[in-house]
């Protein structure tokens, strides 16, 4: 706050300085142009200003520090309320905290600028007006120039960490040409690019205020083209406070929060512009070390542009090669922060370590420099800032492959030999980093963390603020979620996988062992020390995941499996519509349907009482005591007392299921089968036994995803885990062996991954039918 009092002084001063400009002489004294007329010399008296100009020279500066007084006071009380609310525990609003820094900061950046601009002018021309009046493209030329010069840093030496040693370039070195531009970018000099310019240079000086280089907390958003990572890295940038700018999303690959705690990195797999034909056998992925902060970012094709500006050049010029100068810092800030780069973060040609990417040469030494298009390895990006004692995890975002893919064709690379190649690659990078630093991977834990489109669509908030938990994000932030997968999705067309693959595919799902299948002996006892519950709407893959883990726990015989599809029944009709919802899904022995009540064991029966506490008369004494003994479902009556009584078609709430064990002394975990909604219900309507209406079949999915999301806000991950099906088939045994270490197996059990989603996406331009494209409207509003 003082620091922006003086500004404002400073800039008062320089206002009042420049209401004095001298003008043309032959406008000032009509004695001198006569003089001048008339070719003598006489002496010039100093010339006296009018009262009336005197005291407005003084009113008009005294009103403008006024105006900046209030509003930098009106200021200082918002910032005191984030203080307030900081010390409180209280999080402050990412809106309030956006406003201060584009306010406040926009505004005496610029206006100090301007002044620096009016005064750079006014010294490099002291006499102009006095030799001739300047033409428009003059002034715009001249001031190009200033903003060239000063590319980056003008506002005054900052105190930089670790206090590197002040730069001494050798005399010749500031006399090399500045112009940045040659002939062959004069389409660049209008006027739009010139605002361009200065929106690029005030930015660039905002970010160098933002000491020191390297964050307390990486957060990297990592995914293949199209896969959803620009809106779960926005949203987590808005949650940890970062001023996203007029973008409103991470899409230049980071955003960092006001209090410089956290950086949100965001980074497409591969990253960058135009993806080429090399016109060779092998399609080449150019792959780096690691993402280096934004500092010490530069592109080998322009090191001496800023980066974003660069961006913008390569978008123009498209894969042609840019012919442009190349010349090391321009200004004493801008070498020290180069300088910083080499000490702090340890990227120079004589360090040891990996700069990143290539290491800068000579003037450039300190820049790790970027291929226009790249794709980052994982397991090196996160060794590079934990060596440099950053906390840094990575999110896996994973989205249905073949919706991606259609995303990627459409507006990131229409090559699609070369785009395949580059989502295999990046597919390869992400299940190495998962094996290697996933929550039990071989050489870390709990860096890499694996998100999915469709859950996030799904379960909405609870998956969310699931994902904030692990991150350690304080935040209630929740973004405006639209699924951008409905568009690419369309009836079933099995044309769109191999008729091989599919046919195998059913037919093991025909001969699939059911996870509740009676055993030939009887039990030991009826409740197991430990259960497993596969949970899915039915069509979501849900039984695909329980056989497989079938195949693991019937290996320990103190672990059981179960599978419930919600709603859960044989039969789906119409007069079965809006089913009711049990308790619990009790141990088969105890399970009976209601309307099938012919044959019994008095042996069951009985154990069904003692040891499962299924019975009417233990359920009415216990709720009088407040511990309810609940039967699961209807409790039997009469000779039938000690079985749950089932309708035909029922939903199972999770949340009293997991309660249900628990007071039994079982330890029971619950893993939520989540797949795209819309292809799963297409996948429920198209099995011949639910012959029911689109709109019967979307309530009873809203039903099953509210007791999903119910069971996994309540418990989180210490009993729910949640699985995509997506992500099942994107990194396939990587991810399932940490779904079975997650449940306490080793396993090296792998089934036979089909991906049946490619039956209901779209291909080429079919998915333009289905609607238009909800990108732009999905992120604004998040």
């Amino acid at each position: 706050f003082s620091k922006s009092i003086v500004a404002a002084v400073t800039i008062s001063r320089s206002i009042q300085s420049s209401s004095l400009t001298r003008l043309p002489p032959s406008y000032a004294c009509p004695t001198r142009a006569m003089a001048a007329a008339n070719g003598t010399k006489r002496r010039t008296m100093p010339r006296r200003r009018t009262t009336k100009t005197s005291r407005m020279s003084v009113v008009i500066p005294s009103v403008i520090v006024a105006v900046l007084l209030i509003y930098l006071h009106l200021t200082s009380k918002q910032l005191q309320q984030i203080l307030e609310d900081a010390e409180s525990g209280e999080e402050a609003s990412p809106e309030l905290v956006v406003a201060l820094s584009d306010q406040t900061i926009d505004l005496i950046v610029q206006t100090a600028a301007e002044q620096l601009q009016q005064q750079q002018q006014q010294q490099h021309r002291p006499e102009a007006f006095d030799e001739q009046f300047q033409t428009d493209d003059d002034v715009d030329k001249k001031a190009l120039q200033w903003l060239q010069s000063n590319e980056k840093n003008q506002i005054g030496h900052n105190e930089v960490v670790n206090s590197p040693p002040k730069f001494n370039p050798p005399p010749s070195y500031w006399e090399h040409h500045h112009q940045e531009f040659n002939e062959n970018n004069s389409a660049l000099l209008d006027k739009q690019n010139l605002s361009l310019l200065r929106k690029q240079q005030l930015k660039q000086r905002r970010n160098k205020l933002r000491h020191p280089i390297l964050p307390k907390k990486v957060i990297t958003v990592v995914g293949p083209e199209s896969s959803g990572s620009t809106f779960l890295a926005t949203t987590l940038a808005v949650a940890v406070g970062a001023d996203l700018g007029k973008t409103n999303n991470v899409n230049r690959r980071r955003a960092r929060s006001v209090d410089g705690k956290f950086e949100i990195q965001h980074l497409s797999l591969p990253w960058g512009w135009h993806c080429e034909d090399n016109s060779s056998d092998e399609i080449r992925v150019n792959i780096v070390d690691a993402l280096v902060p934004g500092e010490c970012f530069s592109y080998e094709l322009g090191p001496s542009l800023d980066p974003a500006f660069a961006e913008q050049l390569f978008e123009r010029k498209g894969a042609k090669p840019l012919e442009m100068p190349r010349y090391g810092p321009q200004t004493e800030n801008e070498a020290q922060i180069l300088q910083q780069c080499r000490d702090e973060v340890f990227i120079s040609e004589q360090s040891n370590s990996s700069c990143g990417a290539k290491c800068g040469a000579g003037v450039f030494n300190g820049y790790a420099l970027y291929p226009q298009r790249f794709s980052v390895n994982i397991t090196s990006h996160i060794e590079w800032y934990s060596q440099r004692g950053v906390d840094v995890t990575v999110i896996l975002s994973t989205r249905d492959r073949s919706i991606s893919q259609r995303g990627k064709e459409k507006g990131h690379c229409k090559i699609k030999d070369v785009g395949k190649r580059e989502d295999e690659v990046a597919l390869e990078l992400m299940k190495e980093g998962l094996d290697k630093y996933g929550a039990f991977g071989s050489i870390g834990r709990d860096r890499v963390i694996v998100s999915s489109y469709e859950a996030l669509m799904s379960m909405k908030d609870e998956y969310l603020f699931g994902l904030y938990k692990q991150l350690r994000v304080n935040s209630t932030y929740v973004p405006s979620f639209v699924d951008g997968n409905e568009k690419y999705v369309t009836d079933a067309n099995e044309a769109n996988m191999d008729n091989n693959s599919v046919a195998s595919k059913h037919d093991v799902l025909a001969q699939q062992p059911k996870p509740m299948a009676s055993d030939a002996n009887p039990k030991d006892s009826l409740l197991p020390k430990k259960l497993i519950t596969v949970v899915g709407l039915e069509g979501s893959g849900s039984t695909f995941l329980s056989t497989a883990l079938d195949r693991v726990v019937a290996t320990d015989g103190e672990t059981r499996l179960q599978h419930i599809s919600l709603p859960q029944g044989r039969t789906c009709q119409m007069s079965l519509i809006n089913p009711i919802t049990v308790d619990a899904l009790v141990p088969e022995e105890c399970f009976r349907y209601e309307h099938k009540l012919k044959d019994f064991d008095l042996l069951n029966i009985k154990r069904c009482q003692d040891e499962v506490h299924i019975s009417e008369n233990n359920n009415n004494n216990n709720n009088k005591e407040g511990l309810k003994w609940s039967c699961g479902a209807k409790c039997g009556e009469g000779q039938f007392s000690g079985f749950a009584l089932y309708p035909e078609r029922f939903h199972v709430n999770v949340t009293s299921h997991i309660q249900w064990y628990l007071t039994r002394g079982v330890d029971v975990k619950v893993v939520l089968m989540l797949r795209d909604k819309t292809i799963s219900t297409k996948e429920k309507l198209r099995n011949r036994r639910c012959d029911i209406p689109l709109e019967v079949a979307n309530v009873e999915d809203d039903t099953s995803m509210k007791i999903m999301r119910e069971a996994y806000q309540t418990y989180g991950e210490e009993r729910v885990t949640v699985v995509s099906y997506e992500g099942l088939m994107q990194f396939k045994q990587s991810y399932l062996f940490e779904i079975y270490k997650s449940l306490g197996f080793e396993s090296t059990y792998i089934p036979d991954f089909v991906d049946e989603n490619r039956m209901y996406v779209a291909q080429d331009r079919q998915h333009q039918l289905h609607g238009s494209s909800l990108h732009k409207k999905r992120h604004v509003e998040g």
